[in-house]
């Protein structure tokens, strides 16, 4: 005991607490996994609806357990452990590295598809999903967000179109040999 008559030693940390907490972060590792899976192939709002249902779910038992775990047992490795997995997904997918690997992973496929250019729906190139596939200013476009934007292969020697954006023509950037990002913006006047 301290003077002030509390006791400055840690409680024997109860067992519940340590598993829900070991759930909090497998829960957090999980979500996390679903998202960075998401990014890294295709957008389906059904996983991303699963991974944040179960990211809230994990921060509000965390938000619960975490003050008990800290106040009353004196145990802070667990309690940093999923905010810490959570911080490190979120900076992946902000730094890009996500869009990267899937790129690593799916460029021969894109390539070799490119190259013959065949009009096409739907259907997965490496581990990214495209929606469609279509020769379009010179080059290939693969839809990979239906109404917005995606990937445009032209050959060695062409390249796309450039000048102001205009209303509904594709805006290309340049991202790999031979590889464009494209989106198409609503401008008005």
């Amino acid at each position: 005991m301290t003077k002030s008559g509390v006791s400055s030693e840690a409680v024997e940390i109860s067992r519940t607490w340590q598993y829900v907490m070991r759930a909090t972060t497998v829960a957090s590792c999980f979500g996390i996994a679903v998202l960075l899976f998401e990014v890294v192939t295709d957008y389906t709002l059904m996983a991303l609806l699963l991974a944040g249902a179960v990211l809230l779910a994990a921060g509000v038992a965390w938000m619960v357990l975490a003050p008990i775990g800290c106040a009353k047992y004196r145990e802070y490795r667990a309690v940093v452990t999923a905010p810490l997995v959570v911080g490190i997904g979120v900076a992946l997918v902000f730094s890009g590295v996500p869009d990267r690997l899937a790129w690593w992973l799916s460029e021969d496929s894109f390539t070799r598809a490119a190259q013959v250019c065949a009009k096409g729906g739907a259907t997965w190139f490496g581990v990214m999903h495209v929606d469609n596939v279509y020769p379009y200013d010179g080059g290939c476009i693969f839809a990979i967000y239906p109404t917005d934007g995606g990937v445009a292969y032209f050959a060695p020697g062409s390249t796309p179109p450039s000048g102001p954006p205009r209303p509904y023509e594709h805006v290309y950037e340049r991202f790999a040999p031979n590889w464009y990002r494209y989106s198409t913006p609503i401008l008005h006047d």
